[in-house]
């Protein structure tokens, strides 16, 4: 239900005059704690997708944010000992306040009766930074009525100049500070109340009231007799209090530290980073007041990782950023936590001796973070290796300690067939045999047909030899490399017999004799002939 101006009856029963006021109001600005929010910087680091609550403490100035402040005066006759204490302390009030504000403004003003030959509203200055010109302003007040035959004079009409009448700034909170001794005509130079309370708040305009007594031997009724100033006090968010005439200026300073103050918030982050907060007391306090949140920083699992991510939060008060000190960073340190890739190549290569084979090989490492990286490998690249698949397996450690592992496969393997020759050999008496003399011999040199079976393999020091018979088909073997033999082709064929004890055997087949051999791998050679003559016809 929307409140209701006072009733001007009722209201007469509680003149502001005779009610008496203990103030605590300190003769100085002060406020409990630096304003400011704390901690204002934050460093960490995290994991991609982890995240920290902190503890924000945002201690709001003892005077709101970029105040527009208008001093609005009654300057009746009655009122000559409240003027003359806020005219004696002027320069005092102003410094006070720009040292809590440094960005203070003001603005200077007074009511009288409308019946009043200078009119019931006169502006004395504009809002200005100039504090000569503020206090020149207050200097100028006069108290001196010149019209209205009863107690009430027209503030609810200098109130309604206000908003339209003072330069106020987009960005200021606008306070009108105004004392006085008497209640209000309504309407007041054609304003009513309830209009002009309703004008204020649209403009966000505080109006702070503080009744003062009048002085004996004049007209006045105190500035809440009617229930005015309750009421506009209450509908803009001032505050109505009362003081003795040496105590306007206390309490001035005083109840301007004594306005709501309300803290909000602003987030910005990079990508990757979000900084959330969540009250955990009320946000709305008196001007001086602690707010505290919870603010709650998280990592996404893409955030970008060896990189720092940052936040800003500005806080304001009443809408306002009250200054640098109200402006929190945040930095975070994406830590990496992943590991480099490992790429190892696999390759097959021919074995070159009986150890296998000496093996060079490619590994490379990458990381997202450090780049290129040299891999440690067991075995490494150069190493003999054996015959068959051995696995490399290799590790690489970045910076932040993150190891990958890659693993690859070197086959060696061995396809090369041995080597095999059918050499002249000599007979059981050690002679070896003449090639022709005076009989031509065209199938071969050993007319006789001994040979020794030789064959060498790369890999397989004791290859296998075979000799076949291609009249019949008959293998003989295996034997090993460097077995004598006497060849004899026959139609008796094929036979085998060791000619007495020379350790030569004697193989009788229908054909031409081939030789061949085979290593461990499978590796058959090509055949070679073994020629002999032919048998007779």
């Amino acid at each position: 239900m929307p409140v209701q101006p006072p009733n001007r009856t009722l209201a007469r029963a509680l003149p502001v005059g005779v009610l008496s006021l203990a103030l605590g109001a300190a003769a100085t600005v002060a406020a409990s704690g630096d304003p400011g929010v704390s901690p204002q910087h934050y460093t960490d680091a995290l994991a991609p997708g982890a995240s920290v609550t902190i503890t924000k403490t945002v201690e709001t100035p003892p005077i709101p944010p970029n105040p527009d402040i208008v001093f609005l005066a009654d300057t009746t006759t009655s009122m000559t000992a409240s003027i003359g204490n806020v005219q004696s302390n002027a320069n005092s009030i102003v410094s006070q306040i720009l040292a809590a504000q440094p960005t203070a403004r003001f603005a200077v003003a007074d009511y009288k009766d409308a019946e009043d030959a200078t009119g019931y509203f006169l502006l004395r200055q504009q809002l200005t930074a100039d504090t000569s010109a503020v206090t020149a302003g207050i200097s100028s007040w006069t108290p001196l009525s010149g019209g209205g035959s009863d107690a009430e004079e027209d503030w609810i009409g200098a109130l309604a100049q206000i908003p339209t009448a003072i330069d106020f700034r987009d960005d200021g909170t606008p306070i009108v500070v105004m004392f006085g001794d008497s209640s209000s005509e309504d309407p007041s130079g054609g304003h009513s109340l309830a209009p002009t309370t309703a004008a204020l708040q649209a403009a966000g305009i505080r109006v702070i009231a503080i009744s003062v007594p009048g002085a004996d031997g004049y007209l006045w009724d105190g500035l809440d007799s009617e229930g005015q100033a309750s009421y506009v006090t209450s509908q803009t968010g001032g505050t109505l209090t009362a003081a003795n005439p040496d105590q306007v200026s206390d309490v001035i300073l005083s109840q301007l530290q004594n306005l709501p103050a309300e803290v909000t918030h602003e987030v910005t982050c990079d990508a990757g980073v979000t900084a959330s907060l969540t009250a955990t007391s009320p946000t709305t306090v008196t001007s001086g007041g602690t707010v505290t949140f919870d603010e709650t920083i998280t990592l996404a699992g893409d955030a970008p990782q060896g990189e720092t991510v940052s936040c800003q939060v500005s806080f304001k008060v009443n809408g306002q950023v009250p200054g640098p000190a109200f402006v929190q960073t945040v930095e975070i340190d994406v830590k990496d936590v992943t590991p480099p890739v490992v790429t190892v190549e696999s390759k097959t290569v021919e074995a070159t001796g009986p150890d296998g084979a000496v093996v060079g090989y490619d590994a490379s490492a990458v990381d997202n973070v450090d780049g290129p990286l040299t891999p440690t490998c067991v075995p490494p690249s150069g190493s003999q290796f054996p015959l068959g698949t051995t696995t490399v397996a290799c590790e690489a450690t970045d910076a932040a300690g993150n190891t990958g592992h890659g693993s690859g496969a070197i086959e060696v393997v061995d396809t090369t067939p041995p080597t095999v020759a059918c050499a002249e050999s000599t007979n059981p008496g050690g002679n070896t045999p003449k090639a022709g003399g005076t009989r031509p011999n065209p199938q071969g040199q050993n007319q006789d047909g001994f040979y020794r079976l030789d064959a060498t393999d790369v890999v397989d020091a004791d290859p296998e030899v075979y000799l076949r018979d291609t009249g019949s088909g008959h293998v003989w073997g295996p034997f090993a490399s460097g077995q004598r033999i006497k060849y004899t082709e026959s139609a008796s064929g094929p036979t085998q017999k060791q000619l007495g004890g020379s350790g030569i055997l004697h193989l009788t087949g229908t054909g031409d004799a081939e030789l061949y051999a085979e290593d461990f791998s499978g590796n058959v050679s090509a055949p070679v002939a073994c020629l002999v003559p032919a048998p007779p016809k």
